[in-house]
């Protein structure tokens, strides 16, 4: 069985400020979600917008790089 160190380096989240186990999410369910439940003690976090707005559009801009990457990935894959 893993440790949280080693899980949180292979899956995106943060640890629950309630539990403090890892909430595994997406970058992508991070700007689409209103928000977030612990899967071991279920505890839902809110995402506020209107206070995120900055974080959000960081976020917003890392997707479309991952985006890119992973098209750019696939298109030099074939040849």
């Amino acid at each position: 069985m893993m440790g949280n160190n080693q899980r949180q380096g292979q899956t995106p989240g943060m640890p629950c400020p309630q539990c403090g186990q890892f909430i595994p999410t997406t970058v992508t369910e991070l700007l689409v979600s209103s928000s977030l439940c612990c899967p071991h003690c279920g505890l839902r976090l809110s995402i506020d917008r209107a206070k995120s707005m900055k974080a959000m559009q960081a976020l917003a801009k890392v997707e479309a790089a991952q985006r890119r990457v992973e098209k750019t990935s696939k298109f030099n894959g074939r040849y």
